[in-house]
């Protein structure tokens, strides 16, 4: 208590000492003597001295209401402790009833306890399978009822009801049916600009939904039906067209037995173009020279092979002609047929490499780009598994999506290598062989004129 009554002490020693302040702040301002000021301060004093004491008794009243709140709480707390311990004791004896009652249903339930179990496990199952299935866009209130059973059973409290069984037979026998069925139906799809779109739609069994010439896809968690960003390849779209447009008869189509996992395994799957843009720079360029590879050497065949026929023909033909190499080398011997024997075959010798170089024509070059194609598929084999290890040494080896990239390149990369070499070294040895061949042709025939030249001059 002593703390207490320092503190009162100190409260009316400042309220005193503000109550002066006030009394000397309200002072008149007409005192024009040393008496007047003495009886002003001793008014002013009696003044504070009632106020103080009207402050006291006030604080004296509240105090004995505080003192009667605090004894009424205090009764409250004993009476809310009595209450909070019949309520311990009433839980207690409850408790031990529900044990009971929960053992009594178990006992009274028994094997059909493992029963309603396993029919709980089979029932989110068929829940899951069919809320999954393209029928459900037909039936989607299957998908509630199917919960509802679900919950009751999830509650193993009660049994579950004949009517719920059947209603589960009847959806999975529903089910079973719809899968052997084709049915066209016009549904709202969402088209790959987002814009929802009244179409006929077909659906394949459990299997597809197709649409004019392309497949759909069914997504569960919005019950929406939307288009492929990707088709599959062209031996899969072939017969869509003639199978959505027709109503009766028997016509092939390709579907997915696995409810879309295939489809989506092929949709994954990168086309050429994919390909290629996955070799980046390297397989551009790779591409190019082959391109620039091939249409040189196929014009250096078609040439050859045209020059081939003419010195055929000229072969035949008595009269020198100059559209042929042959016939080019004939009139340079005819031309010098006063000249020696060594003086001719020099000419000829001449003859025949003036008609080697065009006919060798590009075919270095073609060479060269057979070579250098491999060699910068190397190129890009080694930059991209440069990638893969820098992406290794960043983010590690836990997403292999990571490292799909440099590897794609560079096994990409190898691939258009080989592509590219393997029919320009084709190409190459087909057109070097037409060209010694027909150089073969002239020195026989130049290496026969000179034969027959020196075989004349013996006699």
């Amino acid at each position: 208590m002593r703390p207490f009554i320092h503190i009162c002490q100190a409260l009316l020693l400042c309220l005193l000492t503000l109550g002066s302040l006030s009394a000397f702040a309200q002072t008149p301002p007409d005192i024009r003597s040393l008496d007047e000021l003495v009886e002003a301060v001793r008014q002013g004093r009696l003044e504070q001295s009632r106020e103080n004491q009207t402050r006291e008794q006030h604080f004296l009243k509240n105090k004995t209401q505080q003192q009667a709140l605090l004894e009424q709480v205090i009764a409250q707390r004993k009476a809310l402790e009595q209450r909070s311990e019949q309520l311990e004791e009433q839980y207690a004896r409850q408790k031990e009833v529900l044990d009971d009652l929960n053992r009594h249903l178990e006992t009274r339930m028994g094997s059909l306890k493992e029963l309603v179990g396993h029919l709980q496990t089979s029932t989110s199952e068929a829940s899951s399978q069919l809320q999954r299935s393209i029928t459900s866009i037909e039936y989607p209130e299957r998908a509630q009822l199917l919960d509802k059973l679900t919950s009751r059973l999830g509650g193993q409290r009660s049994l579950p009801r004949i009517e719920d069984l059947e209603q589960l037979w009847y959806q999975q026998q529903r089910e079973m049916v719809d899968s052997g069925k084709i049915k066209h139906s016009f549904l709202p799809v969402v088209n790959l600009n987002g814009e929802l779109t009244q179409a006929d739609v077909v659906r394949v069994g459990n299997f597809n939904l197709l649409s004019g010439n392309h497949y759909l896809q069914y997504i569960p968690e919005t019950g929406k039906i939307v288009e492929l960003p990707k088709q599959p390849p062209c031996y899969m779209l072939g017969n869509v067209a003639d199978f959505t447009a027709s109503h009766a008869g028997v016509l092939p189509l390709a579907i997915d037995p696995t409810r879309g996992a295939l489809l989506n395994l092929l949709l994954e799957a990168p086309n050429i173009q994919e390909r290629i843009e996955q070799g980046g720079f390297i397989g551009y360029i790779i591409i190019a020279i082959g391109a620039l590879g091939i249409l040189l050497a196929l014009e250096r065949i078609i040439v050859l092979i045209m020059q081939t026929r003419k010195v055929a023909d000229q072969k035949r033909s008595p009269k020198a002609s100059a559209d042929n190499p042959l016939g080019r080398v004939l009139q340079i011997y005819e031309a010098n047929r006063h000249l020696g024997l060594d003086a001719l075959e020099l000419k000829l010798g001449e003859a025949i490499l003036r008609e080697r170089t065009p006919l060798e024509k590009h075919l270095t070059l073609i060479k060269i780009i057979s070579v250098i194609a491999p060699l910068l598929g190397l190129l890009g084999t080694v930059t991209g598994m440069i990638n893969t290890f820098q992406t290794i040494t960043l983010f590690g080896t836990g997403d292999p999506k990571l490292m799909a990239g440099g590897i794609s390149q560079a096994l990409v990369t190898t691939v258009l290598g080989l592509v590219v070499a393997i029919p320009v070294v084709f190409f190459h040895t087909l057109a070097n062989t037409r060209s010694k061949a027909i150089l073969a042709v002239l020195e026989e025939q130049s290496t026969g004129l000179v034969a027959e030249r020196a075989e004349q001059e013996q006699r």
